[in-house]
């Protein structure tokens, strides 16, 4: 599959579901961080909920489970990161759907229509236009002054002009002309998830706190074991206990030398960060990112297209030639100027929606046809 060719009535259904089968679909893998294994992990198996884990089960074998209640440190230490981390996955996961390209698809001989991403599969007919993100990487099928912009994969800034048998690359984005191209790599075959998945990989954020608690941990583990043996031995040969008291007096010894209040109360101040942040609409993913936005002095952003959405409305039209034109005509005019546009831009839409209706008719004659492009105007 792949290297033949898909005709213009597109896949039928039953070819979709053949390769559907084959699981020539293009799923892509997560992009919002780790999975929900990875945060309870993380969160659970930490140096200090081991070495409370380790004394607790002491405990337990000597059967006195009311003096093991400091066991409840592990919950209170693991369950605060991993609630916030599994609400900001949450959030994330849904983010990451809103604003979604929905490529146009043709499939049984019917026009094109919207689809999901994930429901394309190898070999579809995919239609673009000006605007339009290119999905998955295929090749042009049929291509009108078409042109590509791929900075975001090669860092050339100018667009590539494409005609019928060229790549075009999934991560890419038309800026002028229209096109079909068929779906020749879906899923993380494709080029811009090979990209991410390089990109993507999760990395903690660094906490000098953390580090610094972490670090104090490690020497208080070695500590611990002579100074258990030490109360051990005491217990049974000088106060003459037997082993299961010994067991309980070493731990009553070795609990208060773990500094389980100092991570409990960062992981708390932490968690009051988050929910302060989170009423001014912050999302936070990590605990510690806390304590690096407290360092942060200047923040630079690149609002284009992050922070905007590609739309526009219509507030005026202000006719500035004197040769008695009415605005009627100029309406008119525009209105056809649109409408002869197979794949109209944001700009086209705008005087559509903001204009007087003429109706269906096209009143112009059309001589010929350029596509806009916003560097040659």
């Amino acid at each position: 599959m792949g290297s033949w060719k898909t005709p213009d009535s597109g896949l039928t259904q039953q070819q979709v579901q053949q390769r559907i089968e084959l699981g020539h679909v293009n799923e892509l893998p997560p992009t919002s961080g780790r999975s929900v294994w990875d945060i309870i992990r993380a969160n659970v198996f930490t140096r200090i909920n081991g070495i409370l884990a380790v004394l607790f089960a002491v405990v337990l074998y000597t059967g006195s489970i009311v003096n093991g209640a400091f066991g409840l440190l592990i919950i209170a230490n693991s369950i605060v990161g991993i609630i916030q981390e599994l609400r900001a996955k949450r959030t994330l996961d849904k983010l990451s759907i809103v604003g979604r390209a929905k490529p146009m698809v043709i499939r049984d001989r019917e026009p094109a229509r919207e689809i999901d991403r994930e429901s394309v599969v190898l070999d579809d007919l995919i239609e673009v236009g000006p605007g339009d993100q290119i999905v998955v990487d295929g090749i042009l099928r049929y291509a009108s002054d078409v042109a590509v912009d791929e900075s975001s994969l090669t860092g050339e800034s100018d667009a590539v002009d494409k005609s019928v048998g060229d790549m075009v690359y999934s991560g890419s984005s038309v800026v002028v002309g229209s096109a079909r191209y068929q779906a020749t790599k879906v899923g993380k075959e494709a080029y811009a998830a090979k990209l991410a998945a390089e990109a993507n990989k999760f990395t903690l954020t660094d906490s000098q706190l953390f580090r610094g608690i972490n670090k104090i941990l490690t020497y208080i583990s070695w500590i611990l074991i002579p100074v258990g043996a030490l109360a051990i031995y005491t217990q049974l040969f000088v106060a003459g206990d037997d082993f299961n008291d010994a067991l309980l007096g070493m731990v009553a010894t070795l609990v208060p030398m773990v500094p389980e209040g100092l991570v409990l109360m960062t992981t708390i101040a932490f968690a009051l960060g988050v929910v302060r942040l989170g009423r001014h609409r912050v999302l936070v993913n990590e605990l510690p990112a806390i304590e690096g936005l407290a360092r942060v002095d200047t923040v630079c952003v690149d609002k284009t297209g992050t922070l905007t959405e590609n739309a526009m409305q219509l507030v005026e039209v202000d006719i500035v030639s004197g040769d008695g034109t009415s605005r009627d005509e100029v309406d008119s005019a525009l209105i056809d100027l649109c409408k002869l546009d197979d794949r109209p831009n944001a700009t086209a839409r705008a005087l559509l929606d903001g204009l007087a209706d003429a109706g269906d008719v096209v009143k112009h004659e059309q001589a010929r046809t350029r596509p806009f492009a916003s560097a040659n105007k």
